[in-house]
């Protein structure tokens, strides 16, 4: 906790309201959903408006206090958990969105969740491109930090390629207004997108314009089954081989399968993988995709293939999906959670590599994933995350961020780099791009945050 003299000032600054100090809330702000990882923040800032932040980052800055900007704490490698006390700077009361129909455009701050601005948007016909499994409590903010993106991955890629302008509060105070909310913009180097997957490290984020899309006149949504894993790997690979875009495209292990029906209880039949589809359209083309989904499920051994239009029986099936994480949470206390990618061919191996591994060090390892952009996260069960379990899980889940990167793709996709996957960091840069580049992110970090107060400890400090 932080000493009473702190806190006295920061109440000065910002009021009394604003400030968490009791022991409860230093322990809560202490963690985030890796549960791995904790630390202890003097204090707890609530901003409640920019101005708000600049007075705590001008104060910061000239104290030289830590400064954590946090979410709603979804991070899964231990990205907003303070490593050596400083300030928590709980962006969640700085939560108004604002839809622009005419211009295809959301103003959202900080704050908002993710299914806040989509619910927002679908009022006006229009719906959030970006979809993380865990957009009911993800913020904004984060998820731009963590250049997150989610079951629609697919179609529309990770946050940084909806992103049109943010405003960003710098170390010291200023305010910074960063890009246009216009579709096209040339205006030099592009700061919005540095800043997009800094994780804190470089600023606050405090409020970003994105683009929004129309929402479907059709939807149906497709869940194949099949007894390898890599015939349904290789179905989503034909699927973008022969161009087809659909708007969610997502795969399922045997474990996940058991788990996620366990809770959701669909009644899925035993099978060693499933990939869920959705497919868009006019109501006239709508039945022609599915068709066309289908034939490539069986083309590659699906045994059976189930299509839903309802829409209470489809969003059943998407709940289970985006559901995955806390039905594998109930099965073990500890979970170790990787977030690679892999160019699209080379998927097959990657899924049969998670098999292997799980053999190799005898741990069981789950993986489920937005399959249709390369992206496959993998859950490795434990029961104690101290000795040789632990031990054996942290080194199955290093094994599997390597192959990723030698099938030529990357150890972290969209979960950000925290604490847990600094090192791999490290070791995908210098073998990818070399020393220079890790030194030129470092030189970045001392221009925007010279005093080293954002976030110290994470990325590549």
């Amino acid at each position: 906790m932080g000493s009473p003299d702190l806190i006295d000032k920061l109440k000065d600054i910002l009021g009394p309201d604003k400030v968490l100090s009791e022991v409860e809330d230093i322990y809560v702000y202490g963690y985030d959903s890796s549960i791995v990882y904790s630390g202890v923040p003097w204090a707890i800032v609530r901003a409640y408006s920019t101005e708000d932040v600049v007075k705590l980052l001008q104060f910061a800055d000239e104290h030289h206090i830590p400064v954590i900007p946090r979410g709603a704490g979804t991070s899964l490698t231990g990205g907003p958990v303070p490593l050596n006390g400083g300030i928590i700077l709980d962006l969640r009361p700085m939560n108004k969105i604002n839809v622009n129909v005419d211009d295809g455009v959301v103003e959202a701050e900080a704050g908002a969740t993710v299914d806040e601005v989509d619910r927002e948007c679908r009022k006006y016909g229009f719906m959030f491109p970006i979809d993380p499994a865990s957009a009911e409590v993800a913020t904004i903010g984060g998820t731009l930090a963590n250049d997150g993106g989610g079951m629609r991955g697919a179609r529309y890629g990770t946050i940084r390629n909806v992103v049109l302008s943010m405003e960003v509060v710098l170390p010291g105070g200023k305010v910074l207004n960063l890009g246009s909310p216009v579709y096209k913009q040339a205006l030099g180097y592009e700061l919005t997108q540095l800043l997009v997957g800094s994780e804190g490290t470089l600023g606050v984020i405090t409020k970003a314009v994105f683009k929004i899309v129309p929402l479907p006149e059709r939807l149906g949504r497709i869940l194949a089954f099949f007894n390898d894993v890599e015939d349904a790997a290789r179905a989503i690979f034909t699927i973008r081989r022969r161009g087809l875009q659909p708007l969610v495209l997502e795969f399922m292990d045997d474990i996940t399968l058991q788990a996620v029906d366990s809770v959701y209880k669909l009644g899925l039949p035993p099978a060693a993988a499933a990939v869920l589809a959705d497919v868009d359209g006019y109501a006239e083309s709508i039945e022609r995709l599915i068709n066309t989904f289908k034939n490539i499920f069986i083309e590659h051994n699906a045994f059976k293939v189930d299509v839903a239009t309802d829409p209470k029986e489809m969003e059943r099936i998407y709940a289970a999906r985006k559901g995955a994480y806390p039905a594998l949470s109930r099965l073990y206390p500890v979970v170790i959670i990787g977030d690679v990618c892999v160019p699209l061919s080379k998927l097959p191996k990657m899924v049969r590599a998670v098999k292997d591994v799980s053999k190799k060090y005898e741990v069981p390892i789950a993986a489920v994933g937005h399959a249709g952009d390369g992206n496959l996260h993998t859950f490795t069960g434990l029961h104690s995350a101290t000795g040789d379990e632990w031990e054996r899980g942290y080194k199955a889940n290093d094994e599997l961020s390597l192959i990723a990167v030698e099938l030529g793709g990357s150890a972290s996709a969209e979960h950000g780099i925290g604490m847990q996957k600094k090192h791999l960091l490290l070791r995908e840069l210098k073998l990818r791009s070399g020393e220079h580049v890790v030194e030129i992110m470092k030189d970045i970090k001392k221009i925007f945050d010279p005093k080293g107060i954002m976030n110290p400890g994470k990325l590549l400090d």
